[in-house]
């Protein structure tokens, strides 16, 4: 697609973001939008959004199961980007109303020691270069109207992945004798037991999600930067949100709990 069209879509995306009032699926209307193109429709928001004072503070990986990826009919994971605005304090309730369609995803969080860039990036080089890790809560959202069945892969791009935040809790934990290939964890939704998983449905391991990242933005020359946050990728399937609902993911392996209230 022309270039006059992909930066007409990113402002509806950014408008309909502003205005909680989301858009149709541009598929539809834009049938040749291509995967490219959605990456680089997601690469015009970043841009704008950071020409109006935006800071870019890491990065997320989507698509990580086998189950999401067939749905897409890929074969392997997507990425967004992570802004300040979107990081949100742990025990500070989440407004609703700033969401269109609010979700929850249950992840780890690699926090990155030193500057990571591929190709050739592999888990150890990961493991080395990760100043510790945290339990998190990536905070999702649509911009498009009733997306689901609906979206194509190419979509799912230029809507910047789903990506509206982030809650990060406990403290920094260091990956020292640390195993990630077996931490479970637990999912509560209002005090209900929902969900559990384990950090190997991720890739068969976090760190591989990682890899897999910087060995990708190695093809733009960009890397993963010193002090960057990385969303690895969900251990078990998004959860709807509402006003009131109170969600709380516990992780194993001493990763501790982390949780979020939406208003």
């Amino acid at each position: 697609m022309d270039a006059q069209t992909l930066e007409a879509l990113a402002d509806r995306l950014i408008a309909a973001e502003e205005t909680r009032i989301p858009i149709e699926v541009p598929t539809i209307e834009y049938p040749g939008l291509t995967p490219e193109d959605g990456y680089q429709v997601q690469r015009l928001i970043v841009a704008k959004k950071v020409a109006r004072g935006a800071r870019v503070v890491g990065k997320k990986v989507g698509l990580t199961s086998r189950a999401n990826q067939e749905v897409f009919g890929v074969h392997e994971p997507v990425y967004g980007q992570l802004l300040a605005s979107g990081v949100h304090h742990e025990g500070v309730p989440v407004e609703t109303a700033t969401l269109i369609q609010p979700i929850i995803e249950c992840e780890i969080t690699f926090v990155m020691r030193r500057r990571l860039q591929g190709p050739g990036v592999t888990v150890p080089d990961v493991i080395r270069a990760t100043e510790g890790i945290m339990p998190s809560l990536e905070l999702g959202d649509s911009r498009m109207r009733n997306w689901i069945g609906r979206a194509k892969l190419s979509d799912i791009l230029a809507d910047s992945c789903g990506t509206a935040g982030i809650i990060v809790g406990g403290e920094l934990h260091t990956l020292h004798n640390f195993d990630l290939r077996y931490t479970g964890m637990v999912v509560e939704k209002n005090g209900e037991i929902i969900a559990t998983g384990a950090s190997g449905a991720v890739l068969g391991n976090p760190a591989q999600a990682v890899a897999w990242l910087a060995n990708t933005l190695a093809q733009f020359d960009l890397a993963l930067e010193e002090g960057e946050m990385v969303l690895s990728g969900a251990l078990t399937g998004a959860v709807r949100m509402a006003p009131g609902d109170i969600l709380k993911a516990t992780f194993g392996s001493g990763l501790g709990p982390v949780g979020v209230k939406f208003v």
